[in-house]
């Protein structure tokens, strides 16, 4: 015998297609929701890893999921359809469809009245746009506060890097706080969760007009405008969250719960994303467009590798709860599998762009360095590449790079180690290191890498 809540889990996304009743279906949705019975989460970011990764996983384990992004034409678009499909890009590929979501314009005061009903805040906008969207998150607190005084929720910001839910902790604090009573206060402050979390899964742009036997006719051309909410994702996943920070269970599908979170959260950033971007500013170089293409060859594998290698060998010393022979499994399954997936088509430029924030001091590439200096387990020739690699990063789209070559001009790459990844010369032993290291990989890269076909500004 199946509980109400566990029949309500039949209709969410994992179950959808077993129903041939639509009407039973209906029904059952609207007395779920009409006595609010379905837990509901809020997602800010409308995107591909909203849709194709958070969003499906809230779904799957009985979430009503409102979508707030900018994007008004696609918001609109979210309202006019009942379901999207998330195909899964693999050899065997497959696919899931997504119902129980709506959509409402981040800028609109409609989006402060969905607070009251939220037991969940979630993002996928960018670390840099969290402070963008503190003042509405801060708005709808209070919103929350004047109808269920008592509620408990948790925000987790499912960004890259190290702290999201912490800074935007801190950015929606100063905004509720203003002018808030003590009582406010004391909501905020005891019955808030803002959970970090670690979350993992490539989801590349995905044209589903080029994606083969969608509408099952193997050709690979979709005519269809009803698939224009459609996301393509890898089948691989994971989502770790602070579990200690969290102010009530929510049974979250595909949710791992972690107290700790920063070994976790940094061992995706120094080695997902320390090969990910490694592959991608040398695959620039060499004239590459898609990130698999890139990894066939072998000199920027060996680099990449050997990156991820200087990177373990700190991580294993840092955080003891991952053992040799697993963190080599987690290595080859990203550099052996997931990178070199023929079904995702990941841009060069995609994962290149934004250099500044890659180049940063704890960031995927600079921050294993320092880290192997910190621990004193090598030198890290392989990372030093890496970074040389993407101060050399010229695309004139993108504004960091014109930037940094800039830098380049007027100052060298001491210039750019300096102001964009805050290595001093005689501040730190370890920054003198670095610095070197880069200098003399930076001079001798071009050298290195085989007739590099694409044009680098000098």
């Amino acid at each position: 015998m199946y509980s109400f809540f566990s029949f309500a889990g039949l209709v969410s996304m994992r179950w959808y297609k077993s129903f041939t009743d639509q009407n039973l279906l209906s029904f059952v949705s609207t007395i779920y929701l009409r006595f609010n019975l379905m837990p509901n989460a809020i997602h800010f970011g409308a995107g591909n890893i909203g849709r194709g990764f958070i969003g499906p996983l809230l779904v799957d384990s009985g979430y009503h999921v409102t979508f707030a992004d900018v994007n008004e034409s696609l918001i609109d678009s979210l309202n006019a359809h009942d379901h999207y499909t998330v195909h899964i890009l693999s050899q065997r590929s497959s696919t899931a469809e997504v119902t129980d979501f709506s959509g409402v314009v981040s800028t609109s005061p409609d989006l402060v009245e969905k607070f009251p009903e939220a037991d969940l805040i979630t993002t996928s906008v960018g670390a840099q746009i969290l402070p963008k969207i503190a003042p509405t998150i801060a708005k709808g607190l209070k919103r929350l506060y004047q109808e269920r005084p008592d509620a408990l929720v948790d925000i987790i910001a499912c960004e890259n890097g190290i702290g999201a839910s912490e800074i935007l902790r801190k950015e929606v604090g100063k905004h509720f706080k203003k002018d808030a009573s003590p009582a406010q206060i004391e909501f905020f402050d005891k019955r808030v969760g803002f959970a970090n979390c670690s979350v993992d899964r490539i989801v590349p742009p995905f044209d589903p007009t080029k994606t083969p036997g969608v509408n099952g006719n193997g050709d690979g051309i979709n005519k269809s405008k009803d698939h224009e909410l459609d996301v393509g994702v890898e089948d691989f996943y994971e989502w770790v969250v602070d579990q200690d920070a969290l102010k009530t269970d929510h049974n979250i599908h595909g949710m791992k719960l972690a107290r700790d979170l920063l070994a976790y959260v940094e061992r995706k950033l120094f080695t997902l994303n320390t090969a990910h971007a490694t592959i991608a500013y040398l695959g620039w170089l060499k004239g590459y467009e898609t990130v698999n293409e890139a990894i066939e060859d072998r000199q920027i594998y060996d680099i990449a590798k050997g990156a991820v290698a200087e990177s373990g060998r700190a991580l294993l010393k840092k955080h003891t709860i991952f053992s040799k022979d697993e963190h080599e499994r987690y290595i080859n399954t990203i550099m052996d599998r997931r990178l070199k997936n023929p079904s995702v088509q990941d841009e060069i430029r995609r994962v290149c762009r934004a250099p500044k924030r890659k180049l940063g001091r704890n960031d995927r590439l600079v921050g294993p360095a320092m880290m192997d200096y910190e621990f004193g387990v090598g030198k890290p020739t392989n990372l030093a590449k890496s970074i040389a690699a993407a101060i050399w990063y010229s695309d004139k789209e993108d504004e960091d790079a014109v930037a940094i070559r800039n830098m380049v001009g007027e100052g060298g790459v001491e210039k750019v180690l300096q102001e964009v990844s805050g290595l001093k010369k005689g501040a730190k032993k370890a920054d003198d290191q670095l610095v070197d290291h880069v200098l003399k990989a930076y001079g001798a890269l071009r050298a290195e890498l085989d007739s590099p076909s694409s044009p680098v500004a000098d």
